[in-house]
């Protein structure tokens, strides 16, 4: 059976659109760390999860299915099913939002159950698709069943946290513990590892350096992960979530030494692939001070470790690896309605040159700098590293979006670049 070609579907606008409004709250909540703007209880949660419930699933919501069948050679789903799950998404997290913000437990219950129901039936889909394939099925494959599995774990989790709070061995904060652990490295990381291992060897015209350290690092991460979700709210932290952080984190060094030897095995060279490798490298940042809260050890405020750990995870890791499968994406995939560009995996030697080596160091020094006001955000210093920190940031995530959009009015309006095959 010949695969079929990815196509664009109403999640990467959404999620073009989430990562846009992400950023709008992401000033505000800046801007309200210097009382210049009246503080709102909603925005600190809300700008987190407007990129990741928001960009990030978004995202992978509408790839996750269409990878699986393109790796399987499965017909891709139906556009009913797109718009369906869409639809479904997108009202589940509006009610979601609206009952976290403003304490209405009746949306928070409804949008919850509602994501939950979409995600098991996205497993179903993929299930169904490994089972009627004759491809072997790999690695990614396989991280991404465990991904979206893990992901109905942690949504289960968040139905404790707020609305109806469980007593469990390790109280509120072991159970939040759980669902970051759950939602950020089991349904966010491992989904966007599986992509990597593919995508980022074809960014370069390369092929993986090694198939059996992607073999090996998979099943380092499915052991690790099921400890790290289940440790903290159990009250095993130093035993079970320990044993998680070990096997998770040798994992981790497997697949980054990986793609350090791929990147170095070329002569080839983007911004592009160098931002997409420079950011694994701050998934080590909430791996490295996890040690310091399981075992007590104190050199700043815990909850201050808590926070540069996770700006290290969301902005430093997952949001370039967003903004790269946007500028990848979004611009080249076909469009819903019949004119298209005939594309595979990803276009073929078109890897869009709109990030330069000085934006992925401005980028990442920024992310040092705010990651260190986080650890210090006690101390009146703290204001002048969150200051330029966040300005660069946000200059180049404002940036990355307009280049995102740039590029699909480009290629739409270029007749040159559409055919009316009409095969969707």
């Amino acid at each position: 059976m010949a695969r079929s070609p990815l196509r664009f579907t109403p999640f990467h606008l959404a999620g073009a659109v989430f990562l846009l409004a992400g950023l709008v709250l992401a000033v505000y909540h800046g801007l309200m760390q210097f009382d210049l703007v009246p503080r709102l209880g909603w925005v600190s949660w809300s700008h987190i999860h407007f990129v990741t419930i928001g960009g990030f699933t978004q995202l992978l919501f509408g790839m996750l299915p269409q990878l699986t069948a393109w790796k399987l050679d499965r017909p891709l789903p139906s556009k009913y099913y797109d718009w369906l799950n869409f639809t479904g998404l997108n009202g589940g997290f509006l009610l979601l939002w609206y009952g976290r913000g403003w304490g209405q437990t009746w949306a928070f219950d409804g949008g919850l159950v509602a994501i939950w129901l979409l995600v098991a039936g996205l497993l179903v889909v993929m299930l169904r698709m490994v089972m009627q394939s004759d491809r072997a099925w790999n690695a990614t494959t396989g991280l991404y069943l465990v991904s979206v599995f893990v992901f109905l774990w942690g949504i289960t989790y968040a139905y404790g946290l707020f609305s109806h709070v469980w007593e469990v061995p390790g109280g509120w904060l072991g159970l939040r513990e759980a669902h970051v652990h759950a939602n950020a490295w089991g349904f966010l990381g491992l989904a966007a590892i599986g992509t990597l291992y593919d995508l980022f060897p074809r960014l370069l015209g390369s092929d993986l350096y090694s198939e059996r350290l992607r073999n090996y690092s998979a099943w380092f991460f499915v052991a690790g992960i099921f400890p790290l979700i289940t440790g903290p709210w159990i009250g095993m932290g130093r035993t079970v979530t320990a044993t998680g952080l070990v096997l998770f984190a040798t994992g981790f060094a497997l697949y980054l030494y990986n793609l350090v030897q791929t990147y170095w095995s070329t002569d080839s060279r983007s911004g592009i692939a160098l931002s997409v490798l420079v950011a694994q490298f701050w998934m080590l940042g909430p791996a490295g001070f996890a040690p310091f809260v399981l075992f007590g050890v104190k050199w700043v405020d815990p909850g201050y470790i808590e926070d540069g750990a996770l700006h290290f995870f969301f902005v430093g890791w997952a949001l370039p690896i967003a903004l790269t499968g946007l500028l990848l994406y979004f611009p080249n995939l076909p469009a819903l309605r019949e004119g298209h560009l005939d594309v595979d995996h990803i276009p073929g030697g078109n890897i869009p040159s709109v990030i330069s080596t000085w934006m992925v160091w401005v980028w990442n020094i920024a992310i040092v700098v705010v990651g260190v006001g986080f650890f210090y955000q006690d101390q009146s210093w703290s204001a002048y590293l969150f200051g330029p920190g966040y300005t660069a940031l946000v200059i180049l995530w404002l940036y990355e979006l307009v280049q995102a959009f740039r590029l699909r009015w480009t290629l739409q309006t270029d007749p040159e670049t559409t055919t009316e095959s009409g095969l969707y």
